[in-house]
């Protein structure tokens, strides 16, 4: 009896760490918050075929003082192995295609790569003048850069003036907890006189390849066998600014396994 309380005692332990871990999204550096974000969809899924899956990152970056934050240098985003990267068959974009460009002149050019979209807030601070705000679209196409998977960020605002850049994404894999690593680096040139309050990218993207279809992203919920839900490290975010500080923070996530024939 005693050890049957203990094991309660432990799982419930256990969930409420969990719950903890899963709110604990808001990671300061100094007077420097960045507040991640992020999920996948469906949460119900088969527990052991992978299904088309989207994957979604936020993150908001505030001064506490309400001040300008850093410039944003680099941006990390690591997905669980338990997601499948596939891009067999897939089209790909050339960077000459998106530079430089409209949302629509860069989805006219390479809408057949398109994997995702977003959106970023920001503001331009130019010497002796008022703050302006900025904000557009982000389109992510699927691209192949010095011989490796990649994605092609097109970053584009009409206000205060048309301004149009291109990020690349390297993709790499890794061992471990997180399989699928994106990588982004920001350098001066790009960003000089402006600094990020939001951004989000949202990644999904089917395809029919050799008569039958595929996705960008899929995933399976692998709860153990008996349980119908399982707590896994989703993602892993970071940013890197200008001033040195980095902050980074995982994403706990749940899922839960489908019905036959039920995905929601």
């Amino acid at each position: 009896m005693k050890k049957r309380v203990a094991l309660v005692a432990a799982l419930a332990s256990a969930c409420l760490l969990v719950a903890a871990i899963a709110h604990a999204e808001l990671v300061e550096r100094g007077n420097l918050f960045v507040r991640f974000d992020g999920g996948i969809a469906p949460r119900a899924l088969p527990r052991q075929a992978k299904v088309p899956i989207s994957v979604e990152v936020n993150g908001t970056v505030r001064v506490l003082s309400g001040e300008r934050p850093p410039a944003l240098r680099s941006i990390a985003i690591a997905i669980n192995r338990g997601g499948t990267l596939d891009t067999r068959g897939l089209a790909t974009c050339q960077r000459s295609q998106l530079e430089p460009a409209t949302s629509q002149q860069a989805l006219g050019a390479c809408r057949s790569a398109l994997v995702g979209e977003g959106r970023y807030v920001g503001a331009l601070a130019l010497p002796e003048q008022s703050q302006f705000p900025l904000q557009g679209r982000i389109l992510a196409f699927n691209a192949i850069v010095a011989g490796q998977r990649a994605i092609l960020a097109h970053v584009y605002g009409a206000h205060p003036v048309p301004n149009s850049r291109t990020i690349v994404f390297h993709i790499r894999k890794s061992h471990g907890t997180f399989g699928t690593i994106f990588t982004a680096a920001l350098p001066a040139r790009l960003n000089r006189s402006g600094y990020l309050k939001e951004i989000s990218l949202k990644l999904r993207r089917t395809f029919f390849y050799r008569g039958r279809e595929r996705s960008y992203l899929s995933a399976a919920c692998a709860a153990p066998a008996g349980f119908s839900r399982a707590a896994f490290p989703f993602s892993r975010v970071s940013m890197a600014f200008a001033d040195g500080r980095k902050l980074a923070s995982t994403l706990i996530r749940t899922c839960r396994v489908a019905s036959r024939g039920s995905r929601r």
